[in-house]
């Protein structure tokens, strides 16, 4: 065997290979959608169309997430992550060229289904990956680490977006990202990356493991308690702060700067305290309570810092239940052959959560002030939270 030959395969044997790979993945998807936040309002007096259809357009990723994440996950079990990896970060790098030369509405539609598309395969197959080549004792902490991704990225989306269509122009800001996820795309078939899954050949996929239809039910309740509390949050909080205080643009997006921030930090911190002690109950139950309690404490603050204090805190307690089930639902699949069904799953209810919230958002908005569909979401949370307490406890997490 040659020397690179050997670096090769020892590079392709490393768990932190898997885990830069992700994490690029992972953000650089992130990135992409954030990117186009500060580009998206230019299409509609460009194309001539009105603004609901831009939204609609915007919201073609989420449903796309929606629809493919489980079959992506389940063909990732059939074919191997890496596959998956690599198909979806070529159409990420299609997809943004198209943002570039889009001159149509049907060149967006074409673009943001394929962007959606591909979020589904390299998210699935991408998590999968990692909790398939990563030692069970350490999976939460590096869960934490690739999904801190997703907030770093969030936050310099749309600082990049902005510079670069300032700058350098309105086809630059799309081609020059689009050749970075090629690269990387080519860096991860460049790289094999060793797992199970390749040398045992493809197994049968188990979308619902005999005897865990209750831990299933209760992994589900929260991840779409945390991805609803994020789409309530997303669209209406900024109203809210607007109202309330005056915010400016600028403002606004410091606030949620501080949010993401607070998940960066929390993901890994929270994935390494799962891994050394367990308690389930107190991250997952807690983090429900104390999530219900920030964005209470945020509606009864008198003053812009406190409400970014309280934001801080939900962002913190958030991550705390996200990176604790994470593991849960690897566990529950690990014996059954089917890790890219667990993270397809993962990705649909967060997808569904995402949804949801803004629809029920609007469908009281009409009905109630924004203070109080705000106290509704921190009542709901705060009643999952006590049911999860007993529930996790009686399931024997640990």
């Amino acid at each position: 065997m040659t020397t690179r030959e050997s670096d090769r395969d020892r590079i392709a044997a490393s768990p932190d290979a898997v885990i830069v790979l992700v994490v690029l993945v992972i953000f650089l998807d992130m990135m992409i959608y954030g990117l186009l936040i500060p580009v998206f309002p230019q299409y509609a007096p460009r194309l001539g169309v009105d603004e609901s259809v831009i939204g609609l357009i915007f919201g073609l990723y989420a449903a796309m997430l929606l629809i493919f994440s489980i079959p992506m996950g389940l063909l990732s079990d059939r074919v191997g992550r890496r596959p998956l990896i690599i198909v979806g970060m070529l159409l990420l790098a299609l997809a943004t060229a198209l943002f570039g030369v889009s001159t149509t509405v049907v060149h967006l539609v074409v673009a943001r289904t394929v962007q959606g598309i591909a979020a589904a395969a390299t998210w699935s197959a991408g998590l999968a990956l990692l909790a398939e080549t990563c030692d069970p004792a350490c999976l939460g902490e590096r869960m934490g680490i690739a999904l801190s991704a997703v907030g770093v990225g969030t936050v310099l989306g749309p600082v990049f977006g902005g510079l670069l269509f300032e700058y350098l122009g309105y086809a630059a800001t799309f081609l020059i990202p689009a050749v970075l996820v090629a690269a990387v795309g080519l860096l991860v078939f460049a790289v094999p990356v060793r797992t199970a899954r390749s040398e045992e050949g493809p197994g049968r996929s188990s979308m619902l493991p005999p005897g865990n239809l209750v831990p299933l039910a209760a992994c589900a309740a929260a991840i779409i308690a945390v991805a609803g509390t994020y789409g309530v949050v997303d669209p209406y909080l900024p109203v809210y702060l607007h109202a309330a205080f005056s915010a400016s643009p600028a403002t606004i997006g410091f606030v949620f700067a501080v949010l993401a921030v607070a998940a960066i930090f929390a993901m890994p911190a929270a994935g390494r305290v799962y891994d050394r002690y367990g308690g389930s109950r107190y991250l997952i139950g807690g983090g429900l309570i104390l999530s219900g309690i920030a964005i209470a404490a945020a509606m009864r603050a008198p003053t812009l810092a406190l409400v970014a204090v309280a934001v801080f805190v939900l962002g913190v307690t958030l991550s705390c239940v996200v990176v604790s089930v994470v593991p849960i639902l690897s566990g529950i699949y690990r014996n059954h052959g089917s890790q890219g069904a667990a993270y397809g799953i993962y990705n649909t209810l967060y997808s569904v959560g995402l949804s949801v919230g803004p629809f029920v958002g609007a469908g009281l908005a009409a009905r109630l002030p924004l203070p109080a569909i705000f106290l509704l979401q921190a009542a709901v949370l705060t009643v999952m939270g006590v049911l999860g307490w007993f529930v996790i406890g009686r399931l024997g997490w640990r």
